[in-house]
């Protein structure tokens, strides 16, 4: 199994679907279904497709239609109830330096001696997690429910 796509929010949809495709060595291009407004960005192995839709745009549905998009932007906050983890195959550093090129907050945090990652706070709203080739393999080793149950024992029967 596999995630096809994922979509965010962005003040900024074009300039975020360029960085975002920067560092999964892809392509950013519009996103019509979203409006004329919205943007992709596509990993170089066209593995990942993130749509961007401008904060405050919203998935709604309806019996005829399905889903749509629909704008509710005032007086939401700055930050999201989501985030997303990708591997690419660039290295931590340079992905820390493209985030604060951008004036993004950024850095790399160890998650319980597991696996280590970068997040990315997109607009300093959105986080995303980025692992490189070293930490995607450690996030595959650790990451198992057979390790979950191990480590969190007790914690699981709640």
């Amino acid at each position: 199994m596999m995630i096809a796509h994922a979509s965010l929010p962005a003040d900024n949809p074009k300039h975020v679907a360029s960085v975002l495709a920067e560092i999964m060595g892809g392509e950013a291009l519009p996103f019509p279904p979203g409006g004329p407004d919205t943007w992709m960005a596509w990993a170089g192995d066209e593995a990942i497709e993130l749509e961007i839709a401008p904060r405050g745009r919203l998935m709604t549905t309806n019996d005829e239609e399905g889903a749509n998009w629909r704008d509710q932007r005032d007086g939401l906050p700055r930050g999201s109830e989501a985030h997303l983890a990708i591997s690419v195959d660039m290295p931590l550093p340079e992905i820390m330096e493209i985030a604060r090129r951008e004036g993004w907050r950024t850095g790399v945090f160890d998650r319980g001696g597991f696996f280590k990652l970068v997040e990315v706070w997109v607009e300093n709203a959105f986080l995303i997690e980025f692992l490189d080739p070293t930490q995607t393999a450690a996030y595959k080793a650790s990451m198992t429910k057979a390790n979950w149950k191990k480590v969190f024992g007790e914690a699981l029967t709640r």
